[in-house]
């Protein structure tokens, strides 16, 4: 093993059973670092442009980075990445615990999955053997009887497993089926879970000796930044939140200011959104925390309640966007029935903003009477009523009747139903939206808009950061943005904490810890990586990884024939929020397409096709991607 990396790759091809280490120079994972960059290279070298991502072809990658292993707050995460079901276009997704770790000790940088079995199946990876054996024991059963078989079937003394699987839903291929990790985590957006279904796959459980230890160029190093940033835990207000309720401590701000999507989006508040607030709700229902591989912060909340609604602390609690998508924004704020929901959707290993933002397309097309109750088996469901989003998320999950047409997405639905249904649906590629309010946060319009993967809330830092003048200048941000601004600057905020974020994603770390303002600074992530590989690396050099990997990404789009025309918001964020702390803002029509040329030009693209120029590519060193 190489200071930070094994330099093999596991290669499945799951057709024909083949296994094969492929090793890789130091020059390869010094240019993409790991995480979603890796994930990109193989979509982008491998796949052809009219791959499907439900066939064998499409190429399934889970890549932890070159800092993967090490025991620091935040550094313990890991990506998949694949063409994604639900917009056709690339797919992302990142999930915390320990999956990433135990790849890393297993032997491997990554898993890079190809093909289909002939029936169900799992792979076993240990570092003296791979295989792919036989999965029917665990054919459609929930998330957490999985994690319970495979732990009891595959136990052995000294040694660890992770589990990393698409339940139920994922094997019905329902496309924004999600990966669960273990027990409380998920690779939650675009569709992964449906990949890993579609290739007959239930799961890959990782098994490594518990002494195992990945090797760094500098431990002592590494063990210094550990103990700084749990020094720093004492007094860094976020994380000292999340510590304390995790995300649903961070509803009251939220939802207090406008920022927490409600009402079908219409709005960013609700008048009762405390009942969903952590710290109104923690010591009653509090169930414990997890926390991911070598972090102190421990911002993994977990539930237990019996009435109004039964829920279980065999997985994770509801996090901010889930309390939103499943609760504020479907006028449930009850919190055992959001509760409830979440854990339904883990079970089956659905997205719960996708899922959320279908509940809600389906609620006011009833309640606007353009679908009528025939086309959901006699039932008028509706906003506010937890049992018909229990209903509803069951159908889905089982791919049954009206269920069966949400399983395959919006505009499946849209064709199904009726054009009349059309405007009630809120998402951006096919992908429904998160929490956070576009019409509040004008970062998030462009990155809702133009990000690769579709409509995402991580791939830039939200309008906060332009209210931190220090912050913005290590990005390199000329001039002062506000928070609701929609200038240049802001542009150039969003353009180059896009190319930070997507450095986290492809060093898959932890924006919680070492996001801006966060347990660590712009100039610890050198000190990680330097301390991690040996490299005797700057921060320049680094943004330009982070920067290549969303232009690996926009090429595999790119080839898949989407360009600017696809960087659509829906009509609904256009108009003014009608109540609460952010009324009247919505994304400004006329001056939004201005935002999408400047961010296409400061991020060196084609301004017509939104899409990266052959130079920008060649100054990446990528010039074997130019089309």
């Amino acid at each position: 093993m190489s200071n930070g990396f094994t330099g093999v790759i596991l290669r499945v091809n799951l057709s024909t059973g083949e296994i094969v280490r492929q090793e890789m120079p130091e020059e390869f994972y010094r240019t993409y670092l790991g995480g979603g960059a890796v994930g990109a290279y193989f979509l982008l070298s491998e796949t052809a442009p009219d791959t499907d991502p439900l066939g064998p072809e499409n190429i399934l990658t889970i890549a932890p980075s070159v800092t993967t292993g090490s025991a620091i707050s935040g550094v313990s995460r890991c990506s998949a990445v694949a063409l994604s079901p639900v917009t056709g276009a690339v797919g992302e997704g990142q999930v915390g615990g320990k999956i990433g770790p135990m790849i890393k000790r297993a032997g491997y940088d990554a898993i890079v999955i190809t093909g289909r079995a002939e029936r169900l199946s799992y792979l076993l990876v240990e570092e003296d053997g791979v295989h792919i054996r036989d999965g029917a024991a665990v054919a459609g059963r929930p998330v957490s009887e999985v994690c319970t078989f495979y732990e009891q079937e595959l136990a052995e003394k000294g040694k660890g497993i992770s589990i990393l699987q698409c339940g139920p839903a994922g094997e019905k291929c329902v496309r924004f089926a999600c990966l669960l990790a273990d027990r409380n985590d998920a690779v939650g957006r675009t569709g992964m879970g449906a990949v890993m279904g579609s290739k007959n796959l239930r799961a890959v459980v990782v098994r490594a000796p518990n002494t195992k230890k990945v090797q760094f160029a500098d431990p002592e190093g590494l063990k210094r930044l550990g103990a700084l940033g749990v020094e720093r835990l004492k007094t860094a207000e976020f994380p000292a939140t999340l510590r304390a309720h995790g995300t649903p401590g961070i509803v009251g701000f939220q939802s207090g200011c406008g920022n927490m999507a409600s009402y079908n989006y219409k709005t960013g508040y609700h008048p009762e959104h405390m009942n969903l607030a952590g710290d109104s709700y923690d010591e009653k229902l509090g169930a414990g925390f997890t926390t991911c591989y070598g972090c102190a912060i421990g911002c993994r909340k977990k539930m237990k309640a019996e009435t109004p609604y039964p829920v279980s602390d065999a997985l994770g609690g509801p996090e901010f966007e889930t309390l939103s998508t499943l609760g504020t924004n479907l006028d449930i704020v009850e919190i055992t029935a959001v509760a409830r929901a979440n854990e339904l959707c883990n079970e089956y290993g659905l997205d719960t903003i996708t899922m959320g933002a279908l509940a809600a397309y389906v609620f006011e097309s009833m309640e606007t009477g353009c679908l009528p109750p025939e086309h959901m088996d006699g039932k008028t469901l509706g906003f506010g009523k937890p049992e018909d989003l229990f209903w509803l998320i069951e159908k889905t999950g089982r791919r049954e009747g009206p269920g069966d047409v949400l399983a395959e997405g919006f505009q499946a639905a849209i064709d199904h139903f009726g054009s009349a249904t059309a405007p009630y649906a809120i998402h951006c590629k096919g992908q429904g939206l998160p929490a956070h309010m576009a019409q509040f946060k004008p970062t998030q319009a462009l990155m809702y808009a133009a990000v690769p993967i579709g409509g995402d809330h991580m791939s830039c830092e939200h309008d906060w950061l332009a209210v931190g003048g220090d912050l913005l200048k290590g990005l390199g941000v000329i001039g002062q943005p506000t928070r609701a601004s929609m200038d240049l600057p802001k542009v150039r905020m969003t353009a180059n904490s896009q190319h930070l974020y997507s450095l986290l994603d492809t060093l898959t770390l932890c924006m919680f810890c070492w996001g801006p303002g966060n347990l660590f600074t712009y100039h610890e992530i050198v000190d990680l990586v330097r301390c991690s590989t040996g490299w005797d690396c700057t921060f320049w050099e680094l943004l330009k990884a982070g920067e290549r990997k969303t232009n690996m990404m926009r090429q595999v789009n790119a080839r898949r024939g989407f360009t600017s025309n696809d960087d659509v918001l829906p009509e609904r964020l256009y108009e003014p929020m009608p109540e609460g702390p952010s009324k009247g803002l919505h994304v400004d029509r006329e001056v939004f397409p201005e935002m999408l040329r400047q961010y296409y030009a400061v991020m060196g693209w084609d301004v017509s096709t939104g899409n990266p120029t052959p130079g920008k590519l060649m100054e990446l060193g990528l010039e074997w991607a130019v089309l």
